[in-house]
């Protein structure tokens, strides 16, 4: 967590922006178990859904929202039984654009950059760049 400091106005603590990871592998089990493709920072008890196109199997997990019970750096236990849905896999060729099957924290979305603040003529880095500081 950190602090944005705007002169004159009360201090924002912003959370760190997870974001939607690409899923490498999934498991057919209860619980499921999830690989990404890179660190995903994420923590224990945080909900998630999925996007699973169609191509990759395991439609049946598209959507769904679960809760990470476990985790290591690229893995993620999710409450969710997974033994009866279809296998996951990349296909054999894929095309040059495709929507990777990915992991998305629920309630994370977009990177918003802070609100300039109101008035250009503020002793501030964003009144500079937004206005060049003019009234």
């Amino acid at each position: 967590m950190s602090v944005i400091y705007y002169p004159g106005y009360s201090q924002v603590q912003v959370q760190q922006n997870l974001r939607v990871q690409t899923i490498s592998s999934i498991t057919n089990s209860k619980p499921m178990v999830l690989t990404t493709d890179q660190d995903h920072e994420y923590v224990a008890g945080m909900m998630v859904s999925f996007l699973i196109p169609d191509q990759f199997g395991m439609k049946e997990l598209n959507k769904l929202v679960g809760q990470v019970v476990e985790l290591t750096n690229d893995t993620l236990t999710i409450d969710i039984d997974s033994r009866n849905f279809s296998v996951f896999s990349y296909p054999v060729s894929l095309p040059s654009a495709y929507t990777p099957p990915s992991v998305i924290p629920f309630s994370s979305g977009p990177y918003l950059p802070p609100i300039p603040l109101p008035f250009g003529n503020q002793n501030s880095f964003e009144g500079t760049i937004f206005n060049a500081g003019l009234p």
